[in-house]
């Protein structure tokens, strides 16, 4: 077949693509291909494979009485490569508990924009917008934004992370394009519903240094830090805490939101230590820390969740409303290949556990980063009927890095043991129902 004059210039210009693609290849070959990779390497014993009926799981436990609204709440995602086809039983299933809610809250620790010329930070916690149509098919329409990424691009790369929510209808707190659009609680209208439903979002970090500098620029709502001098023992001492100021805005934000809202849900990202893993797993919330979540509910919140620690923590039932101080990870596609070198990132975060003598490429993620669970919880007529604690666990080798699942028996039974023993501190008691748990409601 002879090619058309007026196309050679076309032809040429493919095939010099092509070729300059190939190149580029050969240089940078994929951690996907490389067989040093962790998604290659495989250096963790293989879990064995168990035929679990989860349809038949799944299908008893979404069974719902009229009036009912169910909320599921799951923690951290860092998500920029679809899951969403994936027919596995246990990973397909997972996303039908959030689709079939009526509403599916997360914290979106990443950003949605087509600007990577404008990455501030060493993580590239970043997918394009269109990428906004996957998160909306996992079944979330529910987001806090205020985290220490949102920011990762800059008030540009956020202004355009919130319109591509705005255009897939997933709703959002903790940001905006000025600082009182982010003190605004996000409202969520459900399908079949009169009840209406509020986020309120803020971000606990270590420093002041995402405070917002422009109150009518792209800002986030946050709780900074305070540090007094106390005497101990006859030593002095530095004591931080949340800034009363920022809890005292936190609260009146809730009691305008309260007004005008049937449930309200506060969500709280809360970086109180540095998460150097120097420190060692972070799993118990400071006395100085609960403050904050303990003030959210005085002030009319009718649940708080946590996030931010990247490990779980346990539930309070604060003044007969729950308290979740950490959800863990949810989606946690943390060093995927092409955005970031995954295994440069195995030697340049401190995050990271490193055991004497383990090569970097055999470094993996502590477990308990890797295990969660996914909340459901079902209301009727404003009453809080059930709180049930599904386990989850997260892949952290091979080609679904990073992607969730329902757990297995085995993990599933110790994720559940871990959580009852976190809880119990604040006497909350969990009860075992099989696969999953349930928080025994006063």
């Amino acid at each position: 077949m002879t090619t058309p004059r007026s196309h050679l210039p076309a032809v040429l210009l493919l095939l010099a693509a092509l070729d300059a693609s190939a190149q580029t290849s050969a240089q940078h070959p994929s951690a996907r291909t490389d067989p040093t990779s962790v998604y290659r390497r495989i250096v963790q014993p293989l879990e064995k494979p168990e035929r679990l009926d989860w349809a038949g799981r799944l299908t008893e436990l979404l069974k719902v009485e009229p009036g009912d609204l169910v909320v599921t709440a799951v923690g951290d995602m860092i998500f920029n490569e679809p899951i969403s086809q994936l027919e596995a039983p246990e990973r397909a299933g997972l996303l039908r508990l959030m689709q079939e809610a009526d509403v599916a809250y997360g914290n979106m620790e990443f950003s949605l924009n087509d600007r990577p010329e404008l990455q501030r930070p060493f993580y590239n916690f970043r997918a394009p917008t269109d990428f906004r149509w996957e998160l909306a098919r996992t079944g979330i329409n529910l987001v806090s934004v205020a985290n220490n990424h949102a920011l990762d691009f800059g008030p540009e790369g956020l202004k355009e992370s919130l319109k591509a929510l705005d255009q897939s209808n997933i709703t959002y707190a903790g940001a905006g394009t000025t600082l009182a659009e982010a003190h605004a609680p996000g409202r969520l209208e459900l399908a079949g519903h009169k009840t209406r439903v509020a986020l309120l979002a803020y971000m606990r970090y270590w420093t002041a240094k995402y405070r917002s500098k422009d109150a009518s620029g792209p800002s986030l709502s946050t709780i900074d830090p305070a540090v007094i001098l106390a005497v101990r023992g006859g030593q002095v001492e530095k004591v931080e805490g949340p800034l009363e100021s920022d809890v005292l805005t936190m609260e009146d934000d809730i009691l305008l939101a309260r007004r005008r809202n049937d449930l309200l849900l506060v969500s709280l990202h809360n970086h109180d230590v540095t998460h150097h893993r120097a420190y060692g797993i972070q799993d118990t919330t400071p006395p100085n820390e609960e403050i904050m979540y303990h003030r959210a509910i005085e002030a009319g919140a009718d649940l708080v969740l946590g996030t931010g620690p990247h490990v779980l923590r346990g539930i309070e039932l604060y003044k007969g409303r729950p308290i979740f101080y950490s959800l863990g990870d949810f989606i946690y596609q943390y060093r995927t290949p092409e955005r970031i070198p995954v295994d440069l990132i195995h030697q340049r975060d401190i995050e990271m556990p490193r055991p004497s003598n383990v090569s970097v490429f055999d470094l993996r993620e502590s477990r308990e980063v890797l295990e969660t669970v996914l909340v459901r919880m079902t209301l009727n007529q404003g009453k809080l009927k059930r709180i049930q604690l599904l386990p989850v666990t997260i892949d952290d080798e091979g080609p679904l890095y990073g992607v969730p699942r329902l757990a297995s028996t085995k993990r599933g039974a110790e994720i559940l043991a871990l959580l009852q023993k976190l809880s119990a501190p604040y006497g909350t008691k969990i009860t075992i129902k099989g696969w999953y748990g349930e928080v025994q409601l006063p």
